[in-house]
């Protein structure tokens, strides 16, 4: 009786772990690898949202940021505040990123290997692009007197 009681818990422990194994591989298959080197579905979509903004922005910033100086015919250029030279001076090293950062940022989270280690460094360098445009759009409306 003990030796039958022992050959039923091996052949029960033996399809337990066989099941198991078969669920396991099931679930591995259908997941796939599930590790860093696996392909990134929703890769495209961070650089293309971005760039679509982008194509949006930058002219409104480029025209805003052209036109800031003009702020200064009031006053003339030598009797403007500090205040508002320095934000002019910001606003035209803005433009310089804008024109010169934004495209180099977007490119290369275009250009990332599609795999989910990159996904992090590709959404962040994607919207991190569209910050120089939109902060000249804000410097600008902010100009001080």
């Amino acid at each position: 009786m003990n030796d039958q009681g022992t050959q039923a818990d091996v052949e029960l422990r033996r399809a337990w772990a066989d099941a198991n194994a078969a669920d396991a591989a099931e679930q591995t298959r259908k997941a796939g690898t599930g590790g860093p080197a696996d392909r990134d579905d929703n890769a495209l979509s961070a650089p293309l949202w971005a760039t679509v903004l982008a194509v949006l922005v930058i002219p409104v910033a480029v025209v805003f940021g052209s036109l800031s100086p003009m702020a200064t015919d009031s006053c003339g250029p030598d009797n403007c505040s500090r205040a508002l030279d320095g934000a002019l001076a910001l606003i035209k090293y803005g433009l310089f990123t804008t024109v010169i950062g934004t495209p180099v940022l977007l490119l290369t989270s275009w250009f990332l290997p599609r795999r989910m280690r990159y996904a992090t460094a590709r959404r962040y360098l994607a919207w991190c692009a569209l910050l120089p445009p939109v902060m000249v759009v804000l410097m600008v409306l902010g100009l001080p007197e």
